[in-house]
């Protein structure tokens, strides 16, 4: 009888403590990895089987390896994160997972995402991806804590996951679409910044330490800064390529602009801190966003 409640003990043990480990990886900031398919799709490869499936291997690799940072960075911020409303029902800052066990599975996703990686066979995918869990990693544990630094990191981060998707079916870079990538990124980390400061008040320092040299003004200027360089490399990424003239195009430089107004009056509103939870949250900042990337592909497929 003992014997078969202590099994049934481990049993929903290791159940539960599979269930954290899922939570602790985050699975609704996926959806950032699927900035792996922007390239595909600004080469008009998107449909493209072969091309379709290496993007799908990137954003495998791209969301293991996100997921190992996660739960390394939350381990580290564990103290910061149970001062947040909602970050400290996080697995490892609500004391359900233990940090050890939450670096070993990070350490082993990590590890995980060599295989898809492997399975591209593309040196510079690979370098591209080494990089990410540097910066990730050299992020935690101290590139945080130093002001602007932290955003231009997150910000490339974005970036690095559009040049995989680039590398991931071997196709050229724009100079415009880089830009796009880390300057939209930019953008929405100031965001998260501004919203973290108004989220919070007074307990923000205590929560993430530079968010004493960011001043409300500051984060604004940043918003205002870089979604300005977005809509022009944009229009310029769109004229390089002929595509200006197209109605598919012009249609999608409005809805972007749309996008980004949305995106920035809800972060004012103070509605979240947490992009994604925004984008999750907001029925028409979905549609915006929907609608934007359908032209954007429709131009580029059938204009």
């Amino acid at each position: 009888m003992n014997t078969s409640l202590t099994h049934i003990t481990r049993i929903s043990t290791a159940r539960l403590t599979a269930a954290s480990v899922l939570a602790a990886m985050r699975p609704r900031q996926w959806l950032k990895n699927l900035l792996v398919f922007g390239a595909p799709a600004a080469a008009g490869m998107l449909f493209s089987a072969a091309a379709l499936a290496d993007a799908t291997l990137a954003f495998i690799a791209f969301t293991l390896a996100a997921s190992g940072t996660y739960l390394i960075n939350d381990t580290i911020d564990a103290p910061a994160d149970r001062l947040h409303p909602t970050k400290r029902d996080r697995p490892i800052a609500a004391g359900i997972l233990s940090g050890r066990v939450a670096v070993t599975g990070g350490v082993v996703l990590f590890v995980a995402s060599l295989l898809p990686t492997a399975m591209i066979g593309r040196a510079d995918f690979v370098g591209v991806l080494l990089v990410y869990i540097l910066m990730s990693v050299s992020y935690s544990l101290w590139l945080k804590q130093i002001a602007v630094v932290d955003l231009v990191v997150v910000a490339a981060g974005f970036g690095l996951r559009a040049v995989g998707g680039a590398f991931a079916i071997d196709v050229p870079l724009s100079q415009w679409f880089l830009i796009v990538s880390f300057f939209g990124a930019l953008f929405v980390v100031a965001g998260k910044r501004f919203g973290e400061q108004r989220s919070l008040g007074d307990d923000a320092v205590k929560h993430r330490p530079t968010l004493s040299d960011y001043a409300d003004i500051y984060t604004q200027h940043v918003m205002t800064l870089s979604s300005g360089i977005t809509l022009i490399a944009y229009g310029l990424w769109a004229y390089d390529h002929g595509f200006l003239a197209d109605s598919w195009f012009l249609a999608s430089l409005m809805f972007l602009v749309m996008t980004l107004l949305r995106f920035a009056l809800l972060v004012h509103a103070g509605k979240s801190d947490d992009p994604v939870e925004i984008v999750w949250r907001d029925r028409p900042l979905r549609v915006l966003t929907l609608v934007f990337l359908a032209l954007v592909v429709a131009g580029i497929e059938i204009g």
